[in-house]
């Protein structure tokens, strides 16, 4: 049966649809690259389970499909192996056609406690001004829209706060906010928003407005205005015996762009910490999406004794990977012998000459031993995940703020293989090396606050830092 199709971007805008057997194609080899070059498809949830799930899903294309339709089963997949760093892409065509859409939400969101409240709005004078609570969109209750959005987003574990962060503007180095990109693939595209909101200058009653979706051109500006990038790391004093270090990024691109080299800074503030004798450190990891080992050097100045990083590494593979033929990067991802070992349940581990972090990690002369408060929330995620679980391992530190949004037994990421499925050009990012970190760990679970603080609407819209207020505080109380 020949299908009639049209492409993304066309002057019609008409999404392709795809025929059942082309969607089992994609899906076959996206199932294909999880059991053959995914390490960790089994490690929150039962083979014999995800099995059934894989089969089930596959039996389920039985009619032609579009990318958008087709997407949301790709996502779903990869958001039931609960792994952050398994990250389903829509295709580059379908971008492309968000250029011709009017259906951008106008409004920057705060979910607090379940709760949506507009934090920024796209322009002054808004029918619905910052501050103000969203109780439904589009005829859906906000309740039922998290129902809907949570489990679309790959998150380690059982971690939730992960997910909810990520419909937020989580950090000022992301690429694109999940609200704006998932509200018109899982819920519905519009070029309208019909609003039921309480008015943050009169709570008495309810109100509604409808308000028109931005254009891209528009949104875009938008959406870079809200998110300030600024230098990756930040040391000041905040009194005579409170230093704070924020560090918002272990990523390489950003410390480039503000020519920051952490080794330097590191060995900058840590000797001012000691010449200073500083009894009170607050180290701010909130939205930091994570990195590279910039961050395992950090941890060999905080704390107060040489440690084992990793306890383990496995790989799935050797040689080049078995989907290497639909991998963007497939020539660029070989294990070589000499780099692997082969373990118990036949797969591969890593040898020490090529993971230096499976050995003993010594201390910096400069290491920190005073008190030590950190600042998490559910974008700490990945490298920052991994900062605070060493922390909270070897019960170093005091955490402040909501659960980590990495979990504290390891991830899996290092290196990664960029699948592009044949026929929909659905991308998938997938991460190959899975570690296991030498810390004692609840499964699935990040690292948990000492003290649970949530902020307010209102004081983060006048610049209230309840988090660092809350530790300054603490601090204070136990002189």
């Amino acid at each position: 049966m020949l299908i009639a199709k049209a492409f993304w971007g066309n002057c019609q805008n008409t999404p392709l649809n795809y025929s059942p057997k082309e969607l089992k194609e994609d899906y076959g080899i996206l199932r294909k690259a999880l059991e053959t070059t995914y390490s960790s498809l089994y490690r929150f949830t039962d083979s014999l389970i995800m099995s059934q799930y894989l089969d089930d899903n596959l039996k389920s294309l039985a009619q032609p499909e579009s990318e958008t339709d087709f997407y949301k089963l790709i996502t779903k997949t990869c958001a039931k192996v609960n792994d952050e760093h398994l990250i389903p892409t829509p295709s580059k065509a379908y971008y492309r056609s968000l250029e011709n859409k009017h259906h951008y939400f106008p409004f920057c969101l705060k979910i607090i406690d379940r709760r949506f409240y507009v934090l920024k709005t796209v322009a002054s004078g808004s029918a619905i001004p910052a501050g103000s609570e969203i109780l439904s969109i589009n005829g859906k209750t906000v309740e039922e829209m998290l129902d809907i959005l949570l489990p679309t987003i790959p998150s380690d574990g059982y971690i939730q706060t992960f997910n909810t962060r990520h419909l937020e503007d989580y950090s000022m180095t992301e690429e694109e906010n999940l609200f704006d990109l998932n509200y018109p693939i899982f819920i519905g595209d519009t070029t309208a928003y019909r609003l039921e909101y309480i008015d943050v200058a009169d709570r008495s009653k309810k109100k509604i407005a409808t308000v028109a979706g931005l254009d891209h051109g528009s949104y875009m500006k938008f959406f870079y205005g809200r998110n300030k990038l600024e230098a990756p790391l930040a040391f000041k004093y905040l009194e005579k015996n409170i230093a704070y270090l924020r560090i918002s990024s272990f990523l390489k691109w950003h410390r480039t762009r503000f020519k920051q080299d952490f080794a330097v800074l590191y060995d900058s503030v840590f000797t001012t910490l000691k010449v200073r004798h500083t009894e009170n450190l607050i180290l701010d990891l909130r939205n930091n999406e994570g990195g590279d080992g910039t961050g395992e050097k950090l941890l060999t100045y905080l704390l107060t004794r040489p440690y084992q990083h990793f306890e383990s590494t496995e790989v799935k593979f050797k040689g080049y990977a078995p989907v290497a033929e639909y991998l963007e990067n497939g020539k660029d991802l070989f294990f070589a012998d000499s780099l692997v070992g082969k373990t118990t349940n036949g797969l591969y581990s890593l040898k020490k000459a090529d993971m230096p972090s499976l050995g003993e990690q010594p201390l910096n002369v400069n290491h920190y031993t005073g008190k030590l408060f950190v600042l998490i929330n559910g974008a700490s995620g990945s490298m920052a995940a991994v900062v605070a679980a060493f922390l909270k391992g070897n019960g170093r530190a005091i955490f402040i703020g909501e659960e980590s949004g990495g979990t504290m037994e390891g991830n899996t990421s290092h290196q990664s293989a960029r699948l592009v499925l044949p026929n929909t050009k659905i991308r998938v990012t997938i991460p190959l090396i899975k570690t296991s970190n030498a810390v004692a760990y609840t499964k699935g679970r990040g690292v948990e606050p000492d003290y649970q603080v949530t902020p307010k609407i209102n004081d983060i819209l006048i610049g209230i830092d309840t988090e660092l207020n809350f530790a300054r505080a603490l601090i204070s109380s136990k002189r």
